[in-house]
């Protein structure tokens, strides 16, 4: 599985960002608003919306995760959900970046990378990751791949140069 990443004590990436678009940090009371969003950017693989409130709401109420909406004309079009590890100081986009069908290419997802990463910076993560998925196949997780890559991701080491031992599970050097 490829693992993209972003060195976040270098400066964050320069793009272009849509002026339109409004991102807002969320409360725990609006988890519902980033399901509705993913139960359509993930071709049903989540069925409720509540399965955000009930995976999210505990790292969002701990501090260590603040999902973000971008909103145009006040409507709800996108989400991310940036995530901190203190430990390993690398923060996680969990799941990714969402944005509605109808809306991509038009700047949202950009817009919304740019402040979690942001976020992640800002809450002293040394380095974010993301691991492109996408449960539509093999196309879709390629254009994510390809999104992060052109936003100033990395592909890991890790992800180009090991793969699973058929008999452990473990990884080791291609």
């Amino acid at each position: 599985m490829t693992k993209v990443i972003w060195d976040l004590k270098k400066p964050l990436p320069k793009k272009s960002i849509s002026k339109k678009i409004v991102v807002k940090p969320i409360s725990e009371e609006q988890l519902t608003e980033v399901g509705r969003i993913l139960v359509i950017t993930w071709g049903g693989f989540i069925k409720s919306p509540d399965v955000t409130v009930t995976r999210v709401g505990p790292y969002l109420t701990a501090g260590l995760e603040q999902p973000f909406i971008a909103y145009l004309d006040n409507k709800p079009i996108g989400a991310v959900s940036p995530r901190l590890d203190n430990e390993s100081k690398a923060g996680i986009l969990d799941g990714g970046v969402h944005v509605l069908p109808e809306h991509r290419r038009k700047h949202v997802g950009t817009t919304l990378l740019l402040t979690a990463l942001k976020w992640l910076k800002d809450h002293n993560m040394k380095t974010a990751e993301v691991t492109p998925f996408n449960p539509e196949g093999e196309e879709a997780v390629q254009r994510a791949t390809a999104f992060y890559l052109a936003n100033g991701g990395k592909r890991s080491r890790a992800s180009e140069h090991t793969k699973p031992r058929a008999s452990t599970g473990k990884t080791r050097k291609a």
